[in-house]
């Protein structure tokens, strides 16, 4: 029996019983699958998903888009992003980035299906659907001010328990702990419940802003720890490629853009799963 066969298996959830290691099953059994998937989106396409990709950072480099993809430029002052020059910078950025997603997206999905004239298509996507103009905007956007609040609190901690090391714990300094780590963990659980919206609306561009937020909170119901999982393992990927010489950040670079469109497509195929079952056991 081969390893995703039995991955395969064991996310068949039983009816009547669960096993108590099942979620952790299925974290294995998603990013298995994504990475299977991902494979097979390069096999034969290597050089011209590498390409694009390299061509896409490339452009976000010259623009100085880079850093605001995934993130802002952490800074001191809590409402610094909301300085008319910082949050235009951020606007802009976001467009540029929603644009580029959606052109390295439709070309990386055509290239699957070895389509001619994949890389004209895949350029004027965006403007072909222009709905997705204002869309990504808006939920690019969003993303980066959570991250935005996530890295600055993630700062404020770091340097938060330093000063908590010097001092003894009391009632008032473990509430307020507990109060920021809750705070914390509700920004985390909004980034990763609409990180799934950007590639609704590549599947669907007439698809509304808020219907698919609530399409993204569904698919990523019971997957949010497989994703931060996956974003974790990224960025270690990322830091060892580093240190290989560029060569090793590239490839997972790569690897991490495929895999996030596989991960987006497995965790279709186990929601309309869900629904299946959920129809088969009404039905008896």
């Amino acid at each position: 029996m081969s390893f995703y066969m039995y991955l395969h298996i064991i996310t068949i959830r039983p009816t009547r019983f669960v096993p108590a290691n099942y979620e952790v099953r299925l974290c294995v059994f998603i990013i298995g699958t994504a990475f299977k998937d991902a494979f097979d989106f390069l096999n034969g396409n290597w050089l011209k998903i590498v390409g694009m990709v390299i061509l896409c950072y490339f452009i976000k480099l010259l623009a100085g888009t880079l850093p605001v993809q995934g993130t802002l430029q952490i800074q001191f002052s809590p409402v610094a992003v909301f300085n008319s020059e910082t949050f235009r910078s951020l606007l802009i950025a976001s467009f540029v980035n929603s644009v580029i997603f959606f052109v390295m997206i439709d070309y990386i999905t055509n290239t699957q299906r070895t389509m001619k004239k994949r890389f004209v298509r895949a350029c004027t996507y965006p403007f072909r659907y222009w709905k997705l103009l204002y869309k990504g905007l808006v939920i690019f956007v969003l993303s980066n001010l959570l991250i935005y609040t996530i890295g600055m609190m993630v700062v404020y901690a770091a340097i938060g328990s330093l000063f908590l090391l010097g001092t003894a714990m009391n009632v008032g300094s473990i509430l307020i702990s507990f109060a920021y780590f809750l705070l914390f963990s509700i920004f985390v659980w909004l980034f990763l419940s609409i990180s799934q919206v950007s590639y609704i609306l590549y599947d669907d561009p007439d698809t509304g802003i808020f219907t698919s937020i609530k399409k993204s909170f569904s698919l990523m119901k019971g997957s949010r720890w497989v994703l931060l999982g996956f974003f974790v393992l990224t960025g270690v990927g990322m830091v060892l490629g580093t240190l290989l010489i560029f060569v090793g950040l590239i490839f997972c670079l790569v690897l991490y853009e495929v895999m996030r469109l596989t991960f987006y497509r497995e965790l279709l195929k186990r929601r309309r799963r869900e629904k299946w079952q959920a129809t088969a056991d009404s039905i008896k």
